[in-house]
């Protein structure tokens, strides 16, 4: 008599194993709502392009914190460091310091290795940023999600292509404002730029005009520096309040 198909199991010392290859899932559910699993599926179904930094950043935390909600981290993370480069950039106690655990710290590390590895005497391929429209675009894209108000530096190339985006420390009155001019050019030398657009994040809860006025002196100032070393200032741009405003365009709001 012909025995039926052998059960879809193993047997060790009697008791069931699972079939060979059935693993756990990498990224397991948070809970009834799914939110790793969907974010895995987004992922598999349509890359990585379309997630913000704090996005990618969430997903590589998800190793590290099996069992919690990684976004409120991913976002401090991101405001703290300023870019999801950054933090992959930092050392272990400055993660640490600033919430990560040893494992998401030492993840991260390998991370930014393979990163620095894979690109190594590649060129880079550069965002076109040719007008204020697709710089307001970049920035509403790259950092749209970042908490609060803050200022960044966008270094640019002789065809207008992104060479490098920073973050800078709010300047005040004075020395402060010196300084933050003065590390401006520097690192434009030290990124060979040729063309500066200073950027203001989210207005603070003021108005994008408040804002403006706010940092009159420290676009003119930068205005003023720039041609010394013969670089361009393009101008600066506050995004906020589903607007956008520099001192020579006007951004329709949302």
């Amino acid at each position: 008599m012909e025995q039926g198909p052998p059960k879809e199991r193993s047997e060790v010392r009697g008791k069931a194993v699972p079939p060979s290859g059935a693993g756990r899932p990498v990224f397991a559910s948070t809970g009834p709502r799914g939110h790793r699993q969907r974010m895995r599926r987004r992922v598999l179904d349509n890359g990585t392009s379309g997630l913000a930094d704090y996005e990618v950043l969430e997903m590589l935390l998800f190793a590290g914190v099996p069992r919690r909600d990684t976004k409120p981290l991913a976002k401090a993370l991101i405001n703290q460091f300023g870019s999801l480069s950054a933090v992959l950039g930092a050392s272990a106690d400055q993660l640490r310091a600033a919430g990560a655990n040893a494992a998401s710290a030492r993840l991260f590390g390998v991370v930014a290795t393979i990163a620095r590895n894979s690109t190594q005497g590649a060129e880079p391929e550069r965002t076109a940023l040719e007008n204020w429209d697709s710089i307001v675009r970049y920035c509403t894209a790259r950092h749209g999600d970042v908490v609060g108000s803050h200022l960044r530096v966008l270094f640019l190339n002789s065809q207008n292509h992104l060479l490098a985006d920073d973050a800078l420390s709010e300047p005040e009155v004075g020395a402060s404002l010196e300084q933050s001019v003065t590390e401006i050019i520097r690192r434009a030398l030290v990124h060979q730029a040729c063309a500066v657009v200073t950027v203001r994040l989210g207005c603070g809860g003021k108005g994008v005009d408040a804002m403006m006025a706010h940092d009159k002196a420290f676009a003119t100032g930068v205005a003023e520096a720039a041609p010394l070393l013969a670089l361009d200032a393009y101008g600066h741009l506050v995004i906020g309040q589903g607007g956008w405003r520099s001192f020579t365009h006007d951004g329709a709001g949302g």
